[in-house]
């Protein structure tokens, strides 16, 4: 039974008295400040501290740096001010307040955060905000997590894999610690029902206020376009408004973008609301601003993909429409992403409605049947993607029977016995599925992928580890560097990796005018600055780890090029005479991503370090040119 709070007494005397706690908050206004209630009560004296646990490394640096207030603080010796939003925090999302003073409590040393490439802790911090990987890497040398009295998991209805593990060491650990309190926080009830059952003994509370009716509405038989069916609903509801209120739709990305364009060339829509697509906080944090200068007398249709408790945390809705669907990531042969669009789950339908109500009674469309049959859950991230890092985390940690773990939702056997396969192929685990020496525990003693941290070991000892470790930073950012015509002068024609090595050496060799050199050749600044900064904390680790390493300046395109297809070798295509290329390892056709510098060239043999499906075709992206020879398995033979 779920059991209202209201009160900072009341939060800790549930803390006090129950081992685990299950929170549930959609809007976060109590759950925010759930460290500062616990360091009030004295949880963090006797050099304690509070670990808040989230689900990627943004939503912890957000916790931190959006600098808001938690005026429960002020009677804790040292502490100033707390920033934890359990909306904000566990799905980097923001609720909305005050900013005075914030700078200063945003610098408040004894809050900090900690993510892979980022630590601002030190030994005066009592509250730490940190990403699950993070938490995971920390079990490592504080086994049963010592230095925490209370450990918060933010947004464990997000399924992730990292948050799933946490779960299942945090059990494991409950199991050692008496002292230990755990809480954990979510915005889906029946998930956090379920774990309420997974955590035996747990008690499950609600930190949200009492929410007005919401008049539900369905379509009288199923939709073959959603998308028109959207369109029209838009502007009836439009139509049918006594005073300008907000409309948010929830419709994935790509037909979000054609609602957009559709509602835009629309006379009726333009008249009566302004159409915006929020699908990141920054564009929640623009459409807030501008609803706050519109003082109220403007409608705006808001197309979002985002997660319902994410909006909800910044704009409030007099209508919702619910396109019944969203965008979910799998991964296809072991190496492939891609994002499906799936129907939702009944958890998720529940919460889309529910944010209709929450300032005043409201109303939702749903553009499916009331008939139709939902998933109760969404497929969690453990059973659709791949496990080669989650096996080697847990192997590192000394779980030696991974399908015996404790996790809340099992993975496959298939896929764990895959993953098994793919690492004892690299040499990572033994004959007898335990990390190799010195190879397996070095990889699990770093924040990266088992690929990458194959390829940056490997490259001390071939001789490129220099510009091996600039790369594995640019590939660690993420997204799209450069323009490709201006930024010709850094393109070779051996691939991507050298293209970014050319351009991240030349931008660090400047020093002054860095902004106009990129804005002249097309390259992103922001991107570049963030991948010199993981190549330095990359560094770090490696020297704290005592992982031994060697300077390779003069490293030439063929000694990179030869230490990646080392790695990359099970990775690795060869062109068709029709431009299209096949894989060796599951012959599978493959095309060059557009945003590849070998896109529409002549290059007879590649490998690849990522893989995306779109609308059924696979695009290989971040290539390198090899030379056949190179590629020295038997079955790269047998298939040329």
């Amino acid at each position: 039974m779920t059991t209202p709070i209201t009160t900072d007494s009341k939060i800790q005397k549930v803390v006090d008295d129950n081992r685990v706690s299950i929170w549930v908050s959609v809007l976060g206004e109590l759950g925010r400040k759930l460290p500062g209630y616990l360091a009030d009560a004295g949880w963090t004296r006797d050099g304690k501290s509070i670990c808040c646990i989230h689900a990627s490394d943004a939503d912890a640096k957000n916790a931190v740096d959006q600098g808001y207030v938690n005026e429960s603080l002020g009677s804790v010796p040292g502490l100033v001010g707390e920033t934890s939003d359990n909306n904000k925090n566990a799905l980097g999302h923001i609720q909305h307040e005050s900013m005075q003073d914030a700078d200063h409590h945003r610098l408040a040393s004894n809050i900090a955060y900690s993510i892979p490439f980022e630590d601002t802790t030190s030994s005066r911090t009592r509250i730490v905000h940190m990403s699950a990987e993070v938490m995971i890497q920390g079990a490592l040398v504080d086994p049963l997590l010592n230095r925490y009295a209370v450990v918060i998991v933010y947004g464990c209805h997000t399924c992730t894999i990292q948050i799933d593990m946490c779960l299942g060491l945090l059990k494991k650990i409950l199991k050692k610690r008496d002292d230990l309190r755990v809480l954990v926080c979510g915005a889906m009830s029946g998930y956090l029902n379920f774990l309420s059952e997974y955590f035996s003994d747990s008690v499950i509370v609600s930190l949200d206020p009492v929410t007005y009716p919401v008049d539900v509405h369905h379509v009288s038989s199923a939709v073959s376009d959603y998308i028109t069916t959207a369109f029209e609903t838009s502007l009836a509801v439009i139509d049918s408004q006594t005073s300008p209120s907000n409309v948010i739709i929830f419709m994935p990305n790509k037909e979000g973008q054609e609602l957009q364009k559709r509602l835009e060339e629309s006379p009726q829509a333009a008249e009566g609301a302004s159409v915006i697509v929020a699908n990141s906080v920054s564009d929640l944090a623009h459409l807030e601003d501008s609803i706050l200068d519109s003082d109220g007398n403007r409608s705006y249709l808001v197309i979002t993909s985002l997660a319902p408790e994410i909006v909800a945390s910044r704009i409030a809705a007099a209508a919702v429409i619910d396109s019944g669907f969203k965008e979910v990531r799998y991964s296809r042969y072991g190496f492939a992403s891609m994002a499906r669009t799936e129907p939702i789950n009944q958890e998720l339908a529940k919460l889309r409605a529910l944010i209709a109500g929450l300032e005043k009674p409201g109303k939702c469309y749903r553009l499916y049947p009331q008939s139709t049959s939902l998933e109760k859950f969404e497929t969690p991230a453990i059973q659709r993607l791949p496990l080669d890092q989650c096996i080697l985390q847990l192997k590192s940690l000394g779980v030696d029977n991974i399908l015996r773990f404790d996790y809340p939702f099992p993975p496959p056997a298939e896929a764990v016995a895959e993953a098994m396969d793919r690492l004892a192929s690299m040499q990572i685990l033994d004959n007898h599925a335990q990390l190799t020496r010195p190879l397996g525990e070095q990889l699990a003693q770093l924040p990266l992928q088992p690929l990458h941290g194959m390829l940056l070991l490997k490259s001390s000892a071939q001789g490129c580890f220099d510009q091996v470790i600039s790369l594995i930073a640019m590939w660690l950012t993420k997204g799209e560097f450069f323009d490709h015509e201006k930024g010709l002068p850094f393109t070779v024609q051996e691939g991507d990796a050298l293209t970014s090595i050319n351009i991240y050496e030349s931008f660090v060799k400047l020093k002054d005018n860095r902004s106009n050199w990129c804005r002249k050749h097309g390259l992103s600044e922001q991107r570049l600055s963030k991948a010199v900064t993981i190549r330095e904390q990359l560094f770090r680790i490696l020297q704290h780890r005592r992982i031994t390493t060697s300077r390779s300046e003069l490293a030439t395109s063929t000694t990179i090029r030869k230490c990646i297809s080392s790695v990359y070798g099970r990775y690795c295509a060869f062109q068709l005479s029709n431009g299209l290329y096949r894989t060796v390892h599951g012959s599978l056709t493959v095309k060059v991503h557009p945003s590849s510098v070998l896109y529409n060239r002549k290059c007879p043999w590649v490998v690849f370090e990522q893989a995306v499906e779109k609308d059924g075709q696979l695009f290989i992206k971040n290539i390198t040119a090899v030379e056949k020879e190179w590629v020295t398995s038997d079955e790269s033979r047998g298939k040329q």
